[in-house]
């Protein structure tokens, strides 16, 4: 009996003392990554980009990667990408290009609605070759401009909200013994429920963009070939330069077959892409 209390006390102590081990870590790690994110602005306000960009990509590695954190580590490759390179004599010689749009779309994933994000990526993208040669109709830039004026939670939130008072004005109309009371809350239950659906569609495809992985950016340090097939010997089709956004279908090896926005599929080094 004395042996297994024994056994039993020992297991117990043993998991109290990887929770506590666990706990204890996670305070060590989010206080480190404070005093790194305080460090990094201070370096960001003496735009000492490279000290900045060092602490705010070990934020990241520690997992607290925010919306904020990814805004600042992406204004902070763009500013020091700006500064000409003494040895090429040229703006963003070292792919700073390809990690702000990185970072800035990482910002966006996670805040759609960061507007200070999205004018700075559009910036950034005019400094690349990217190039959209099928726009997007009407109806649908006006549905993903809606989309990302919140977050899915949002839309979630709004969805229930309208779906709570649509359901009230139903009860209303159905309880009251009022001309006017009735023709206003069946008129507001209508429109309550127009909202809920259209809210609803809204989260339910702002979610999908924010789970979708498909999406990478080109991180080289200048541009880089697009082939025919998985083979660097295959024709080249296209060279990208840093910053592109694309889309990847599939993998195979160490090649990626990827898809431009204007529809043109190609395979192209993984190495040199990183997804959002």
């Amino acid at each position: 009996m004395k042996t297994i209390q024994y056994y039993i006390i020992a297991v117990a102590q043993l998991v109290c003392g990887v929770l506590f081990a666990q706990t204890s870590y996670g305070a060590d790690a989010e206080t480190t990554a404070q005093a790194c994110w305080g460090e990094a602005l201070a370096a960001y306000a003496e735009k000492n980009y490279d000290e900045a960009i060092e602490k705010l990509e070990y934020v990241v590695t520690l997992g607290y990667g925010s919306e904020d954190v990814y805004y600042n580590l992406a204004n902070a490759y763009f500013k020091r990408g700006q500064s000409l390179n003494l040895a090429t004599g040229r703006s963003f010689a070292n792919g700073e290009l390809g990690r702000a749009v990185l970072n800035y779309r990482r910002a966006l994933k996670i805040d759609p609605s960061m507007e200070d994000a999205r004018y700075n990526l559009d910036l950034a993208v005019d400094h690349t070759n990217d190039t959209r040669s099928l726009p997007e109709s009407l109806v649908e830039s006006l549905w993903a401009s809606m989309r990302d004026m919140a977050s899915s939670n949002s839309w979630a939130i709004c969805s229930i909200i309208a779906l709570v008072v649509s359901l009230a004005t139903t009860l209303l109309y159905l309880l009251s013994q009022r001309i006017v009371v009735r023709k206003l809350s069946f008129s507001v239950a209508i429109v309550m429920l127009i909202a809920f659906i259209a809210t609803t569609a809204l989260a339910i495809s702002q979610r999908n963009a924010q789970q979708d992985d498909s999406c990478a950016v080109v991180v080289c340090n200048d541009t880089t070939p697009v082939h025919a097939s998985p083979d660097s010997s295959s024709k080249i089709i296209r060279q990208p330069s840093q910053g592109v956004t694309l889309n990847v279908v599939r993998t195979h090896g160490d090649w990626s077959e990827i898809l431009f926005a204007d529809g043109e599929k190609g395979w192209i080094r993984s190495s040199v892409i990183e997804r959002v």
